[in-house]
């Protein structure tokens, strides 16, 4: 072998090389030790046909690896770019606010409330609220959710009144029919009707609406029959954001039968002293009674 290289770098360096090139793979084959091994073709495919369609075990695992990486790639991917809606917050300090919600149903809240939903509602029209608000939502397939700190009111179509504190959700259904939920619990509340939820012992309290004000402080309307003088200002004093004080414990049980119609509230005061026979005084936010009234 070593003479036939020598033999070939002679003839490298000595003769022109021809058109078809140096000629060196052709030499190699010609004169190697090595004789080149007879190939079976069928056999040959028959093996790559087996190892294509029978990986060995290692083969296969790193094509399980593979799938795993691309669906993670893949979820990550479609985590990190999908779009999120924005939530909008809304909260109302001493003042009434009215708020028009994405599917053009409307809710008034009342001083020191909160909203938070959606720019968009989704599959369910879906909002958190806090404080009283005067509901009136628009009929839709999509159920209406409100979140009442852990508490579920869902409705399709109707308008109510809902308050709540720490201890209590008190819902009064002015038209259509309202359900309270609590972990797969409903309580269904008609128009005309009342219920309050006690969020101690999850009971629910239902009952025919016995306060004809119970939504003044939206529409400012207030119809006062032989009601006892303590309950009229509590109402009176929602609406007018005033605190009341009374000179002697029995002006409590005083009864008036009085309508207010969206008066300002130095004419109430008027008609409540012609009425009772008492004196008023307003300094800042605080009105006091005085006299012996009735």
């Amino acid at each position: 072998m070593a003479n036939d290289l020598r033999a070939y770098n002679h003839l490298n360096n000595n003769e022109k090389p021809s058109d078809k090139g140096d000629g060196f793979v052709e030499f190699l084959f010609q004169h190697s030790e090595l004789s080149a091994p007879e190939i079976n073709e069928s056999k040959a495919w028959d093996a790559l046909n087996h190892k294509i369609h029978n990986p060995n075990k290692a083969f296969a695992w790193m094509k399980i690896a593979a799938a795993v990486a691309i669906l993670a790639l893949l979820s990550a991917t479609v985590y990190l770019y999908e779009p999120t809606t924005s939530q909008i917050h809304v909260a109302s300090a001493s003042e009434k606010m009215s708020i028009t919600f994405p599917d053009g149903s409307t809710g008034i809240l009342n001083a020191n409330s909160t909203f938070t939903y959606p720019e968009e509602f989704g599959e369910e029209r879906n909002v958190a609220f806090s404080g009283e608000a005067y509901f009136d939502i628009k009929k839709s397939d999509k159920p209406f959710i409100i979140d009442v700190n852990g508490v579920d009111v869902t409705v399709l179509g109707t308008a109510f009144n809902l308050i709540t504190t720490d201890t209590e959700v008190k819902l009064y259904v002015d038209r259509g029919l309202v359900a309270f939920e609590k972990e797969g619990k409903q309580t269904r509340v008609p128009a005309g009707n009342e219920a309050i939820f006690n969020r101690k012992n999850a009971s629910v309290e239902l009952k025919e609406i016995a306060a004809a004000n119970i939504m003044s402080w939206r529409n400012g309307v207030f119809n006062f029959n032989n009601t006892p003088l303590n309950q009229a200002l509590e109402e009176l004093s929602e609406y007018y954001d005033v605190e009341f004080e009374l000179g002697n414990e029995k002006l409590k049980t005083c009864k008036i039968s009085v309508t207010f119609n969206k008066q300002p509230l130095k004419d109430v005061l008027t008609t409540l002293s012609s009425m009772l026979n008492v004196k008023t005084s307003t300094s800042n936010k605080t009105v006091k009674i005085s006299g012996q009234g009735c």
